[in-house]
């Protein structure tokens, strides 16, 4: 024997009788007719509360159930940050504080080149200089010129008051004279100091995260601690490498006539390094 299908279903209604009310809460469907389960008015305090129930999970079933455009967004926007504005490099500020690191330096190594030009100095028509230079006092250089139209290679040690030169014909070192010291015209610190000082008008050309790069313009005689005696009034375009790291002068490019006969476009070159670094100069043997 086939039994005929039966489902269930909710239905909420509500009859009156005559005699007392009842609550539709439910049916089910048997062979094709629809039958009500009813209950009567003294359970309508339960029923009340099962049809509230039904309804809540009625309306949850619709809301979570609708299209996407029907559902609340829940998307979150995402803020966007800010890229910071890279504070403005100062090359002023730069060359005060790079001089500030040189003046109070107990050593570095330099070493001075020309791409054009020389400098006279010391009646050598000077090409090349590289040395160590000891804070107060010492120094120790070797350099290499002409004179005469003859190559000369030449050394000179400083002591405080005590000075010595290869004599380049007799390849010998010699005492200097008190009053002929090249400390009287030719101190590096002194004059790598005053000329960070003395850029006028600087201006940042270029910065790769390492080396400030520099350039400006600078009076001659600010160089007189380096070359000596210069021109009256002239100027000389110069261009600096700084680190970041400390802010070490590494690197300075003169461009220009500083000194009387020298060609315009002279070009000086010095290259400084081993800042701090500990040398030893003593009195040739």
């Amino acid at each position: 024997m086939v039994r005929p299908p039966v489902s269930f279903g909710i239905q909420l209604g509500l009859v009156n009788t005559g005699r007392h009310l009842r609550f539709a809460v439910g049916g089910y469907r048997h062979g094709g007719q629809w039958r009500r389960l009813w209950l009567p008015l003294r359970h309508r305090m339960t029923f009340y509360a099962g049809a509230v129930c039904v309804g809540l999970m009625a309306v949850a079933v619709v809301a979570c159930g609708g299209s996407a455009d029907e559902r609340p967004s829940s998307t979150v926007r995402a803020t966007s940050i800010p890229t910071p504005t890279p504070t403005p490099v100062n090359p002023a500020a730069v060359l005060l504080e790079s001089g500030r690191t040189m003046q109070v330096l107990e050593s570095f190594h330099f070493r001075l080149d020309h791409q054009e030009g020389y400098t006279s100095l010391m009646n050598l028509a000077l090409s090349e200089a590289e040395g160590d230079i000891v804070k107060p006092d010492k120094m120790s250089v070797d350099l290499i010129g002409g004179s005469a139209g003859f190559l000369i290679k030449s050394g000179l040690i400083v002591l405080g008051d005590d000075s010595f030169m290869i004599n380049p014909l007799a390849g010998k070192w010699e005492a200097l004279p008190k009053e002929a010291s090249p400390l009287g015209f030719f101190d590096p610190q002194e004059g790598i100091v005053s000329m960070m000082a003395a850029v006028e008008a600087p201006v940042l050309t270029s910065f790769d995260g390492r080396v400030y790069t520099i350039e400006g313009h600078l009076p001659a005689d600010a160089l007189s601690p380096l070359i000596g005696p210069t021109l009256d009034g002239a100027t000389v375009s110069v261009e600096v490498a700084i680190s970041v790291a400390g802010y070490y002068l590494e690197r300075v490019v003169f461009v220009g006539a500083a000194k009387e006969g020298e060609i315009e476009g002279t070009i000086r070159t010095i290259k400084l390094s081993r800042f701090d670094e500990p040398v030893t100069i003593e009195a040739p043997q």
